[in-house]
């Protein structure tokens, strides 16, 4: 697909939606039209997500290719602060967006979802060391493919058996999956105040996480119930608590020690590879859509862009989807 019919494809689809479901909610009520419309912002910013295939490779690169030669697209571009400003105030609508398209792509109830976490690294270990840094707001965590120290937040994301995402949030570095994991079950329930259970030792309590955001972007709770999960989520305490609070399974590896014993090699293949979804969702957020890299100067601004990215995700699967193509290829959609 040429770039000329990706900006088409998705200003289209996003203007539809957009005039069908938010125009009347969010009509201005005095004031001078703005120099561009949310349709058209919204469409610059999720095409400018996409650092594959494209002539840009940051959001000040999308500003700047579109601000010279994008007027057979748009008669006017904002400036990049502008720009960037009203982004921001439509973070929301983003993650509204995503969560549609979601819905849309639901072709087939879904047996399971599969959550896991994703380091989010906001500058390097000895950046982070340095007094007076702007990225002041992270803290130093242990995890990953890899599994080295980092500074910076996670990500907890729940997939479809299909990589569609269905929900996702942030939360400190240094928190436990379990209590990132409680965090998005409490508040896609409806639950506002984190509980966990006993622990067997009392110096072993998991303790709340610093933050957890954004509400609005944890998604529906699960249909079948049913989420997959690694090792990091694993406890009998912790699985049970989900069941009886949540009527919830979630279903990991049992521990080296524990008293059932360890999975067979065959069946742990087979697990693994149920869990696939998710690590290829991410292997696709971080190659396509530089995921790991926001480099947002607020927490706000790591709310949009994390919106963004997921729901970029999710469109492409749509567009791959609609010409026949295999799901997650995202890297070859613009040529």
């Amino acid at each position: 697909m040429d770039l000329d019919t990706f900006i088409t494809t998705l200003y289209v689809v996003i203007d539809d939606w957009y005039q069908s479901e938010m125009a009347e909610q969010l009509r201005r009520a005095r004031g001078p039209a703005p120099k561009m419309t949310d349709s058209e912002v919204l469409t610059i910013a999720v095409a400018g997500q996409w650092r594959v295939g494209v002539p840009w490779q940051s959001e000040r690169g999308v500003v700047r290719y579109m601000t010279e030669h994008g007027e057979k697209w748009f008669k006017s571009m904002l400036s990049r602060s502008r720009f960037n400003e009203r982004v921001r105030d439509l973070w929301a609508l983003v993650i509204q967006l995503q969560q549609v398209i979601s819905e849309y792509l639901n072709e087939d109830e879904s047996p399971y979802e599969v959550v896991d976490c994703l380091p989010l690294p906001s500058c390097s270990n000895s950046q982070s060391l340095k007094k007076g840094h702007w990225l002041w707001w992270g803290t130093r965590g242990h995890g990953g493919t890899q599994g080295k120290w980092y500074w910076g937040d996670q990500l907890i994301m729940s997939v479809r058996h299909d990589h569609i995402i269905t929900g996702w949030l942030v939360g400190p570095a240094n928190a436990d999956d379990r209590a990132m994991l409680q965090g998005l079950l409490s508040y896609r329930h409806g639950h506002q105040i984190f509980h966990a259970p006993e622990p067997w030792r009392p110096w072993r309590q998991v303790v709340k996480p610093t933050f957890l955001g954004p509400q609005l972007a944890v998604g529906q709770p699960n249909s079948s119930d049913y989420y997959l999960a690694d090792k990091g989520f694993n406890g009998f305490k912790w699985q049970r608590h989900w069941y009886q609070q949540f009527e919830t399974c979630v279903v990991t590896e049992p521990a080296r020690n524990a008293a059932s014993g360890r999975l067979p090699r065959s069946w742990q293949k087979w697990f693994r590879g149920m869990r696939q979804a998710i690590e290829t969702t991410f292997s696709v957020l971080t190659q396509v859509f530089d995921i790991k890299r926001l480099n947002a100067h607020s927490r706000w601004g790591q709310y949009t862009r994390l919106a963004l990215a997921a729901t970029a995700f999710n469109f492409g699967i749509w567009i791959n989807r609609s010409m026949g193509r295999p799901d997650l290829s995202h890297a070859t959609l613009i040529c």
